[in-house]
C-alpha cells in the first residue's frame, strides 16, 4: 500500500498539465488588457488624426476667402460643415470649431496678435476681436502686419473600452479633450488700409478690426 501511495505521489508531481491551465489563467487577464489598452490607444490616435485634419480643412478653406468680403454666411456655414465629412466615423455632435482671421500688428512685430474677426460653430463661443493675450504669433508668421487664419478644434474622447476604468485614475473623468490649432497663410480677400497683406474677414463681423493703422 506504502508503495502504492508513493508512486501515486510521484506521478502527480510530475504531472503538469494543470499548472498549464492556472499559468494561463494567471497571464489571461494581463493579455486582454493589453490587447485593450491597444486597440484603445490606435482609436484614440486615429480621432486625434481626423480632428487635426479637421482643423486644417477649416483654416485653408476659410483663408481662400469668397467672392465677397466678409465671407458669405452661407460658404462659411458649409465650411463649419465639413466637420461631418472630415471627421467620419467619427461622432462630430459635440466638436466645437472657432475659426478666426488673425493679424500682426502693422506698425511694430507685436507678437501678442490680434483678432480681426471670428466665427464659431454652435457648440463654441467666437473669439472677441481685439488682443488674444492667451496665443503668441506661431513661428513663420512673425511679419509686422501679416494676417493669418487660426483654427481650433476640440472635442471630447470616450474611451471605447473600460471608460469606466479611466474614472478610477485620480483627477480623470470617463472622457478625454483631444484639441487642435492650426495656423495657415491667408490666400484671399483684401487688403485695408495701409496694410500690403490680405485679410479674410468671416461673418458676423460687422467692423474691420485689423484695417491697418489700428490693428
Amino acid at each position: 500500500m506504502l508503495r502504492f501511495l508513493a508512486r501515486k505521489a510521484a506521478r502527480l508531481r510530475r504531472d503538469r498539465r494543470a499548472s498549464a491551465i492556472t499559468e494561463f489563467a494567471v497571464i489571461l487577464p494581463v493579455l486582454l488588457a493589453v490587447w485593450a489598452g491597444m486597440a484603445e490607444l490606435a482609436h484614440a490616435i486615429d480621432e486625434w488624426r481626423k480632428l487635426t485634419l479637421l482643423a486644417r480643412t477649416a483654416a485653408d478653406l476659410t483663408a481662400q476667402g469668397d467672392t465677397q468680403n466678409p465671407i458669405g454666411t452661407t460658404l462659411m456655414n458649409d465650411i463649419i460643415a465639413s466637420a461631418a465629412n472630415v471627421m467620419r466615423p467619427f461622432d462630430t455632435t459635440n466638436v466645437k470649431i472657432v475659426v478666426s482671421a488673425m493679424g500682426v500688428d502693422i506698425t511694430k512685430l507685436n507678437l501678442i496678435p490680434q483678432v480681426c474677426s471670428s466665427v464659431a460653430n454652435a457648440n463654441a463661443t467666437a473669439r472677441s476681436t481685439g488682443p488674444a493675450s492667451d496665443l503668441v504669433v506661431p513661428p513663420g508668421y512673425q511679419t509686422t502686419g501679416m494676417r493669418y487664419v487660426l483654427a481650433e478644434v476640440s472635442i471630447s474622447y470616450t474611451p471605447m473600452l473600460g471608460s469606466a476604468l479611466v474614472k478610477l485614475v485620480k483627477g480623470i473623468g470617463n472622457q478625454i479633450t483631444f484639441a487642435a490649432t492650426v495656423p495657415w497663410p491667408t490666400r484671399g480677400g483684401k487688403t485695408y488700409g495701409s496694410n500690403t497683406f490680405t485679410e479674410v474677414i468671416v461673418p458676423g463681423t460687422t467692423t474691420k478690426a485689423c484695417d491697418g493703422s489700428a490693428p
